[in-house]
C-alpha cells in the first residue's frame, strides 16, 4: 500500500482524537465557512468518519484508489454496518446538483451490489439531484443534508440515522429527501 501524505495523515490524527463535542464546534465552523486551514472538503470528510467511529462502526478514512498508484479517484471513507459497505462523499458547498449524485453513481458500479453511498452536504440538494437519484435504479445512495447531520451529531449517533435512512430506502424505493417522499404516509 502507498504511503499516506503527511498532510493527510495529519488530518486523519487529529479526527481520531476528536470527541463529540470537538465535532460539534468543527461542524459550527464548516456552516459558517471557517475551518481553520482545512483543504477544501477535508472538515466535513473527517467530521462524518469521525462520528461514524464514534457511534461504534467501522470507518476509514479518506483514501485513493488504487492506493499507491496513480489516483483514479479519491474516496472520502467507507463505513460497514451488518456486513453493508457505505461509500461516503462529503461537499461541503451551499447547493449540490446533479454532479456529486452521477460521481458517486460512477463509484458504485464498480463496486458489489451490496456496496451503497451516502452524500453527506452541508448545504441542500438541487430539485435535479433529487430527481435523479429516485429515477435512476437501482437505489443505492442514502443523502444526507444539514438537518441530517445535526441530528446524528445532537443524538452522538450517525448509526441510528443511517439504519433509518437505508430502511426506508428499502421501503420506499426513494430517498427520504425525495419530492415523492413526502406524499406517503409515513409512520
Amino acid at each position: 500500500m502507498g504511503k499516506t501524505s503527511d498532510k493527510a495523515q495529519a488530518y486523519v490524527d487529529t479526527a481520531k482524537v476528536m470527541e463529540w463535542e470537538d465535532l460539534d464546534a468543527l461542524w459550527g465552523k464548516i456552516k459558517s465557512g471557517i475551518t481553520d486551514g482545512s483543504d477544501d472538503g477535508k472538515a466535513l470528510e473527517h467530521l462524518v468518519v469521525r462520528g461514524f467511529e464514534k457511534s461504534g462502526m467501522n470507518a476509514e478514512y479518506p483514501y485513493e484508489v488504487p492506493p499507491g498508484g496513480k489516483p483514479v479517484e479519491q474516496i472520502d471513507g467507507i463505513v460497514y454496518h451488518h456486513g453493508l459497505a457505505f461509500l461516503v462523499e462529503c461537499k461541503d458547498k451551499d447547493s449540490n446538483d446533479v454532479s456529486v449524485i452521477a460521481k458517486m453513481r460512477h463509484q458504485l458500479d464498480r463496486r458489489p451490489p451490496t456496496a451503497f453511498g451516502c452524500i453527506f452536504v452541508a448545504g441542500t440538494f438541487t430539485l435535479p439531484a433529487l430527481l435523479l437519484t429516485d429515477m435512476t435504479p437501482p437505489q443505492r445512495i442514502l443523502l444526507w443534508q444539514q438537518g441530517d447531520i445535526e441530528m446524528a451529531l445532537r443524538d452522538r449517533n450517525f448509526v441510528d440515522v443511517l439504519v433509518n435512512k437505508y430502511r426506508d430506502l428499502c421501503r420506499f424505493g426513494m430517498t427520504d429527501y425525495s419530492p415523492f417522499y413526502r406524499m406517503l404516509e409515513v409512520t
